[in-house]
């Protein structure tokens, strides 16, 4: 059979693909991740930008690429404790506490780091590293709204048994990212934060996906 195309005849065959390749190109546009994140800036703190293996006081504030991140800390109980930037080596090295009762300035079960996500410019965090997590220590991260409690907080993921990572969702970005252990002493190794045009949460993921379904629809009954 031959499908009327103007004053010409195609063949069904190249019809379908040439309408198939179009969709495709669709897709691809709908995929691409610079459609949403070509203004973003990925900056990561380590939290040594203020010394190493000092005490920091109850709030410090950490600047990468002109971009600040503050960070305090706090006991479960209440009231403030005070933040340590402690460098010894490969997994030995991040933000802790100067209240860890084992004397090696990590965050425990007893207190807690909060970060407070920077707003000028816009700025959504990005995933939250943990370190010194050894064989039956844990550390949790939460989202609050709530300044200096974890009371009301939300688990976001736990890392146990090794060093790992947290990715934070969008929609935890509106208030604080809290840190403490869920067993034996941890650190907070370092947090990864987009600056510009914030990831849209896959939306363009979903659009490629319609198209795909859409693309192969079409081409079986096309090319059937």
């Amino acid at each position: 059979m031959l499908l009327k195309s103007g004053m010409k005849t195609l063949p069904k065959i190249t019809t379908a693909k040439y309408l198939v390749g179009s969709l495709f190109a669709v897709a691809l546009m709908a995929w691409s991740p610079f459609q949403t994140t070509a203004n973003a800036a990925l900056i990561t703190f380590n939290f040594q930008e203020n010394g190493s293996n000092l005490a920091l006081g109850p709030v410090s504030t950490f600047t990468e690429s002109g971009i600040s991140l503050t960070a305090s800390a706090f006991l479960t109980a209440g009231g403030a404790t005070n933040l340590y930037a402690k460098s010894q080596g490969s997994g030995e090295t991040g933000l802790g506490t100067t209240s860890d009762p084992s004397g090696e300035h990590e965050i425990v079960t007893s207190n807690f780091i909060q970060l407070t996500l920077p707003t000028t410019p816009a700025t959504a965090f990005l995933m939250i590293s943990l370190a010194s997590v050894q064989t039956g220590e844990s550390a949790q991260v939460f989202f609050t709204t709530t300044p200096g409690t974890l009371t009301g907080a939300t688990l976001i993921g736990t890392v146990t048994g090794h060093d790992g990572t947290v990715t934070i969702p969008l929609s935890s970005q509106t208030g604080f990212i809290d840190i403490t252990a869920g067993a034996g002493n941890v650190l907070l190794g370092s947090a990864t934060v987009s600056t510009g045009t914030v990831p849209d949460g896959g939306a363009t993921v979903s659009l490629l996906g319609c198209a795909l379904i859409g693309l192969a629809a079409l081409r079986r009954k096309l090319i059937r």
